[in-house]
C-alpha cells in the first residue's frame, strides 16, 4: 500500500503546502495513525481514504500555520503601540506645532484632532485628495525620524 499510494499522497501533500519537507512528514504522519489505529480499511476506496487523509492533515497544518502567525503579528502590533505610548506626546504635539509647515501642520490637525477624511481635508483647504495624503506621509515620515526611541 506505501509503494502503490506513497507518490499521489505526496504530490498532494506538497502541492497543498509547497514543502517537500512538511510534505514528507504528513505522508509519513498519516501512514504512521493508519498503522496504530484500529480502523478497518475498504480496499477499494483505500486511494481516496489515503489522500483525503493527507488533505485533511495538510489542511489542519496550514490553520495551525496561519493561526501561529495571526498570533505573532499580534503580540508585534502589542509590543509597536506600547513602544509607541512611551513617546512623549507633549514633545510630539510641540514639534507639530512649530516645526511642521503651516499647511502641513493643518492637514494633520483636520486629520487627527478632527478625524476628518482626505476628501473633507481637500474641501477645506482647496486642495487636492493627493495633496492631503503628501502633506500626511511626509508628516509622518519626519515625526517618526525624529521621534524614534532607544531600547
Amino acid at each position: 500500500m506505501f509503494r502503490k499510494h506513497y507518490g499521489r499522497m505526496l504530490l498532494t501533500a506538497r502541492t497543498l503546502l509547497r514543502n517537500q519537507e512538511e510534505a514528507e512528514d504528513v505522508v509519513g504522519d498519516v501512514f504512521e495513525t493508519l498503522m496504530y489505529s484500529q480502523q478497518e480499511l475498504d480496499m477499494n476506496h483505500v486511494e481516496s481514504f489515503l489522500l483525503v487523509s493527507v488533505r485533511n492533515t495538510c489542511l489542519n497544518r496550514i490553520r495551525h500555520r496561519m493561526a501561529a502567525e495571526h498570533a505573532r503579528r499580534q503580540q508585534t502590533q502589542e509590543a509597536a503601540e506600547e513602544a509607541y505610548a512611551e513617546l512623549p506626546l507633549e514633545d510630539i504635539l510641540d514639534y507639530i506645532a512649530n516645526e511642521l509647515k503651516p499647511q502641513t501642520k493643518q492637514v494633520m490637525m483636520l486629520r487627527y484632532n478632527e478625524g476628518k477624511k482626505y476628501a473633507d481635508i481637500a474641501s477645506d483647504l482647496g486642495i487636492s485628495r493627493v495633496a492631503v495624503y503628501k502633506h500626511l506621509n511626509k508628516a509622518l515620515k519626519i515625526l517618526k525620524k525624529q521621534f524614534t526611541w532607544k531600547d
